[in-house]
């Protein structure tokens, strides 16, 4: 009766009013006949409160679960997600360092599988998350990992607010051989601004010599080409290491470029 089998041999039973003992009220037997209208009307209630409601109600249940866990999949970033991205990290990093180098960063963060990858170009993206940079020009493992579960729940609209007792623990004051002496974001403010430097000695040079000064082929530092940078102003949003990022469209003069670095 539990899985609907068998309900016509019951219904058989209880609505027998023929071959049976009809009850002895002398002895005080009560007879086993049945009734055809109590034993329809019970099995057809039977089976509508158990088919109709009850189970029903298991698959309402059921699906609902269903329905969490394929939001929760969706919101947030589950056991494969990191198992995905230790993976992939040991191809670039095959004898278990937990290290790899600064110029491997942009390839590793491409080959990624989604929600963590990010494709290429992804060079002012790497700047924006201020990736520690330790002594070597290597990045940990476990910071690359962080800066890409923050930047995963500041898309989705979650941004992760890091707490004074958070930012010490990211220290890593224990990890073997962790010296962090510079970051992605600063990096690229050491790169640009040593061009610059680079420009306006090489330009210098040619003035002291008396030859005309000659335009800089760089698509970094020449007004006419660069558009876009990477800057620490009052505008923007706080990275993990205290630095505050802004990438905008810039003026190309020469003026607004120095006054900006």
């Amino acid at each position: 009766m539990s899985t609907s089998a068998g309900w016509d041999g019951v219904l058989d039973g209880i609505i027998n009013e023929e071959d049976c003992q009809e009850p002895n009220n002398e002895i005080g037997y009560p007879g086993n006949c049945g009734s055809s209208t109590i034993g329809i009307a019970y099995l057809l209630s039977y089976l509508v409160i158990s088919f109709l409601i009850v189970i029903n109600m298991y698959i309402a249940v059921i699906l609902e679960n269903y329905s969490q866990a394929t939001e929760d999949v969706q919101e947030g970033l589950t056991d494969d997600d990191y198992d995905m991205y230790y993976e992939i990290w040991q191809q670039f990093d095959p004898d278990g360092t937990q290290y790899i180098r600064y110029d491997q960063l942009s390839d590793f963060l491409d080959v990624l599988e989604p929600p963590l990858q990010i494709h290429k170009p992804n060079k002012y993206k790497i700047v924006s998350m201020d990736i520690p940079i330790c002594k070597g020009d290597l990045m940990f493992c476990v910071d690359i990992l962080d800066a890409l579960t923050k930047d995963f729940f500041a898309r989705k609209g979650n941004p992760i607010d890091e707490s004074g007792d958070l930012a010490e623990v990211q220290t890593r004051p224990g990890e073997a051989g962790y010296e962090p002496v510079s970051s992605t974001l600063w990096r690229q403010r050491e790169e640009y601004c040593a061009r610059l430097i680079q420009n306006a000695w090489r330009k210098h040079k040619q003035q002291r010599a008396g030859g005309p000064s000659e335009e800089s082929d760089d698509p970094d530092t020449d007004p006419r080409v660069r558009q876009t940078a990477v800057l620490v102003e009052s505008d923007g949003f706080i990275t993990k290491n205290g630095h505050r990022v802004v990438i905008h469209s810039r003026s190309p003069s020469v003026t607004s470029r120095t006054a900006d670095v």
